[in-house]
């Protein structure tokens, strides 16, 4: 059982939503979750381990960050298997950032 699994409201009104920076072949850019009021990179280690680190607290910081890189990034739609696994991988990881959790805390 996942933590989301235990916190089912938890994002009822609020999902996290995928962004990509190659949205014709997502699993070979750049990933990045939006989930309640913070932005956050997926990371992949050496090893395959997948990691969320944020990377700005609104969108406008976070495009400008990306124009300075030379990027851009696409939403992908919430049913797209790419998003469900980032979606999933993210909610795992929940509990690893206090930040987010605090924040979510109080959407329950």
């Amino acid at each position: 059982m996942t933590w989301s699994d235990t916190h089912p409201d938890l994002f009822k009104h609020a999902d996290p939503r995928v962004f990509v920076t190659e949205a014709d072949h997502p699993g070979d850019g750049r990933a990045f979750v939006y989930a309640v009021a913070r932005w956050y990179e997926r990371e992949v280690g050496d090893t395959g381990a997948v990691a969320f680190s944020p990377v700005a607290d609104d969108e406008e910081t976070l495009r400008a960050w990306l124009r300075e890189s030379g990027l851009e990034i696409d939403e992908l739609d919430s049913g797209h298997e790419f998003a469900r696994l980032v979606r999933s991988e993210f909610m795992e990881q929940v509990p690893l950032y206090p930040e987010a959790s605090s924040e979510l805390s109080g959407l329950e």
